[in-house]
């Protein structure tokens, strides 16, 4: 199998590093692909995209919270069946840092929950033509994460984080015959929610 994962996060803010009251703005764009083969013959691939915007604020020096806008995509192609799911909704999202002052590096914890609806379609390809099934969606996941900042300048902090602890719930219902179908996926490692090391910039005014 192979996997390509890119990420970054960009976050403008009105304070020097974790300041009370500050602001700022930011985002998040990822995109991945995977594709499995079986003696030089693919077997399914698929790939997966997301952009979240995100405003937020540091409530004291320690405490930031913020909100994210989400969008995003996926298609999935094995044998002759093709699901493609798009998905709109928010993620709320909370960190601690360890530290105060002018320290460049401060660790911290975080926590996120997010609600994503969204539609999904799934085509199969028949000697009769293309079969087509459509399906309401929705997930919500809440993870625990951890990471650290390091302050470069006055004006630039790479942030990174990785997750630790998490739970999804994914719920699909066929539009004409009102089927549910529910997925729940509890995770415990470090490579769980976010999936993978993420590493952010953050740029001070």
């Amino acid at each position: 199998m192979k996997n390509f994962l890119i990420a970054s996060a960009i976050l403008i803010t009105s304070g020097v590093f974790a300041q009370k009251g500050s602001f700022y703005v930011g985002g998040q764009v990822g995109y991945s692909s995977s594709k499995t083969k079986i003696e030089s013959t693919t077997t399914s691939e698929g790939s997966t995209w997301n952009f979240s915007p995100e405003v937020g604020t540091f409530l004291t020096n320690n405490v930031q919270l913020g909100v994210g806008f989400t969008t995003q995509g996926s298609t999935k192609e094995s044998g002759n069946t093709e699901i493609k799911e798009n998905q709109y909704g928010g993620t709320l999202y909370g960190r601690y840092f360890f530290g105060e002052g002018s320290k460049a590096f401060r660790p911290f914890v975080g926590l996120n929950i997010g609600l994503l609806p969204g539609n999904s379609t799934t085509t199969r390809k028949t000697i009769l033509g293309n079969l087509e099934s459509k399906n309401t969606t929705f997930e919500l996941n809440t993870n625990l994460n951890a990471g650290f900042g390091y302050a470069l300048s006055p004006k630039i902090t790479v942030v990174g984080s990785l997750g630790v602890l998490g739970f999804s719930s994914h719920t699909s219902k066929n539009k004409e015959t009102d089927v549910k179908e529910e997925k729940n996926t509890f995770n415990f490692d470090i490579n769980s929610l976010g999936n993978r090391f993420n590493v952010g910039i953050y740029y001070t005014l």
